[in-house]
């Protein structure tokens, strides 16, 4: 019974208070129909699309920026595609991409910048520069730099939070393609690199001098061989031999130029490869290796290194090259260790002496012959 009179009396507000509800709903009509009213919601509407739309193309173009990074592992072509995406929101006279390298910025000319928050916006002549903080992208610290930076035309009309606001998002962007660079760049590293002595894997010194020859380039190469290997192991351990072939090959790295290469062939033997070295210069630094390792101290026996040296000549192979060197090291290792023969020491007209362009390519037959064991230039335990 209290259930049916509780249900008659809410039938009983519901029913006086329906002529108020419809005068709420006419005046809200009527309110509707005003032109003012009407006016003023339709321009409400407008700059609400506006501002939707603004966001739109933002995200777009935030969207392609990360589109057209997302397949970059190169430097330089990062670099391209960073004043590329930049251009469209901010021109300068020149980017820079700095990194903090023993105590100082490189990789720029102008003022070295200052990372006091993840973005600096040009503030005039007191500090013209748009500057982005990419430490999140490496191990140590990073900048993008762009020099006398001016807004572009994209970003007009836009606030200083809104202009910081897209440049916050391109910076979260540039940042993990930075990364994903370093990362490429240390999987290559340790894809062609030795972890034993720290000279570059065999494909790869004999991709790069192939390379070099058929290019056309003036190159010499060393192939450098431990003298009486074998005894140390057999006689230390192979503890030793792996402490003295660490020791050599970190020796003759430090004896070369940055564009040299060192690298090892398997087993006791090194490769070194030494572009732009005509005989003179080459036989040299053949003969700098040499005593480099022989004044080695700190290992379990005396160790001396055995060199064989050729200078590419004209129309010549890598294969042949390296076959030449071979021999020289052959005729090294007979005439008592611990020496340099250069290979073209009777032939210096035949050594390509300037770089001549080549159109000739490396063959798959020279590659399979390259990447094979080659016999050791002497007999065991030389």
């Amino acid at each position: 019974m209290s259930v049916v009179l509780a249900l008659f009396a809410a039938f009983l507000l519901l029913v006086a208070s329906w002529p108020r509800r419809r005068s709420e709903v006419s005046a809200t009509r009527a309110a509707l129909l005003s032109a003012p009213l009407l006016d003023e919601r339709r321009r409400a509407l407008a700059q609400e699309r506006l501002r939707l739309q603004a966001e739109l193309d933002l995200l777009r173009g935030v969207f392609e920026a990360s589109s057209a990074l997302v397949g970059c592992i190169d430097a330089q072509d990062f670099r391209r595609r960073l004043a590329a995406t930049l251009a469209r929101y901010w021109a300068g006279e020149r980017l820079e991409l700095l990194e903090w390298e023993k105590g100082v910025w490189r990789g720029g000319e102008g003022a070295p910048p200052e990372l006091d928050a993840p973005v600096v916006l040009p503030e005039g002549d007191g500090q013209p520069h748009l500057i982005l903080d990419l430490s999140p992208g490496v191990a140590g610290r990073a900048a993008l730099v762009l020099r006398q930076a001016r807004p572009q035309p994209s970003l007009a009309g836009c606030s200083r939070d809104e202009q910081r606001t897209i440049a916050e998002l391109l910076r979260g962007q540039f940042a993990i393609a930075l990364r994903r660079i370093v990362l490429y760049q240390q999987l290559q590293d340790l894809a062609r690199s030795d972890p034993l002595t720290g000279a570059c894997r065999r494909w790869y010194g004999e991709a790069r001098l192939a390379e070099l020859v058929d290019g056309g380039a003036v190159v010499a190469v060393c192939v450098v061989d431990i003298d009486h290997f074998k005894r140390i192991n057999d006689t230390y351990g192979h503890a030793a031999g792996d402490a003295v072939l660490a020791a050599v090959g970190k020796a003759l790295i430090a004896q070369v130029r940055g564009d040299d290469l060192v690298v090892r062939l398997g087993g006791e033997e090194f490769l070194v490869i030494l572009p732009e070295t005509l005989p003179a210069g080459a036989l040299t630094v053949a003969e700098r290796l040499r005593q480099a390792v022989a004044a080695l101290a700190g290992l379990p026996a005396p160790v001396t290194v055995s060199i064989g040296l050729a200078c590419c000549h004209r129309d010549e192979t890598a294969e042949s090259l390296i076959a030449r060197a071979d021999a020289a090291l052959y005729q090294a290792k007979q005439a008592g260790r611990n020496r340099v023969v250069s290979a073209d020491a009777g032939d210096a007209a035949q050594v390509r002496a300037q770089a001549v362009p080549r159109s000739g390519t490396v063959t798959r037959a020279y590659y399979a012959a390259a990447r094979a064991p080659r016999p050791p230039p002497a007999a065991p335990g030389s």
